[in-house]
């Protein structure tokens, strides 16, 4: 846990910013990863390219965006996903979120993906992602991004962005910073996504993605949230600009995913077994 700043070991005392952040509680965390530790990453970068096994996303909504899954990590990376699966950083969640059934991802680099990397003129539409863990199919509940590029200016772009309940509107833009962390509470109306990177932007937007699940299935259910609190099971599902982009053919698994989004919604609603 060396490489994580000692002053977040605890976040029980950010509790209240992180339940009154909107539109759903987050944290951004500056200076997260160690100094030296966070300078030295630059040298390991080369190392991860398009050519090292993993999957190429390039949709309207899913533009110029790889993730490392099923790929080596260079070790200083998975030092990383190691410490962000700790039981000293889970702890610390715990007392932040106050989801005290919340464990750690099981399946590492395998199942999910802990690295993205964002070319120049990527975009990220608003989306929700997998509601359950692979195999146990327990809820996901929270997120942790780190910025893991050292230099960024403001005006390239790339910023992670929060939406409203629907997806429809974004509400709240965290500026992309190097060494920051942004923790959110995962619900099935936590739609997120990232800004479009400037096209002449020479670096690459690198980021480190850990997620984390409760073993309760009512995970929420002690949370005051401004949205419906029930949690229900639904996989990665994009909010398209509009009805009709759903139509098209080359856009039929995100309608899939849509529909079954919005059946599970109104089954679990209903009460329906």
């Amino acid at each position: 846990m060396d490489i994580i700043n000692t002053e977040y070991l605890s976040l029980e005392d950010r509790s209240e910013f992180f339940f009154n952040a909107r539109p759903f509680p987050h944290l951004v965390l500056d200076n997260f990863l160690e100094k030296n530790f966070f300078l030295n990453l630059k040298n390991i970068f080369e190392q991860i390219t398009d050519s090292t096994a993993g999957k190429r996303f390039n949709s309207a909504v899913e533009e110029k965006k790889w993730i490392s899954l099923n790929s080596n990590l260079p070790d200083a990376v998975t030092k990383i996903v190691d410490s962000l699966n700790s039981e000293t950083w889970v702890k610390s969640m715990r007392g932040l979120t106050g989801i005290n059934s919340l464990i750690a991802t099981p399946n590492g680099n395998t199942r999910l993906a802990n690295y993205h990397v964002m070319d120049p003129g990527g975009i990220l539409g608003p989306h929700v992602d997998h509601s359950h863990e692979p195999l146990k199919g327990i809820p996901h509940v929270l997120n942790t991004i780190l910025y893991l590029s050292d230099s960024w200016e403001n005006q390239a772009g790339g910023a992670t962005l929060f939406y409203d309940a629907k997806g429809e509107k974004a509400v709240s833009r965290i500026e992309y910073k190097p060494n920051r962390a942004v923790i959110f509470l995962h619900t099935p109306y936590s739609f997120h996504g990232v800004e479009r990177i400037k096209q002449d932007t020479k670096e690459k937007r690198r980021t480190v993605y850990v997620d984390y699940y409760s073993e309760s299935y009512q995970p929420y259910k002690e949370m005051s949230l401004d949205f419906d609190s029930t949690w229900f099971k639904h996989g990665t599902t994009f909010k398209l600009d509009s009805f009709f982009d759903y139509l098209k053919i080359k856009n039929s698994h995100y309608a899939r995913s849509m529909l079954r989004y919005h059946f599970n919604r109104w089954v679990k609603k209903m009460g329906v077994s």
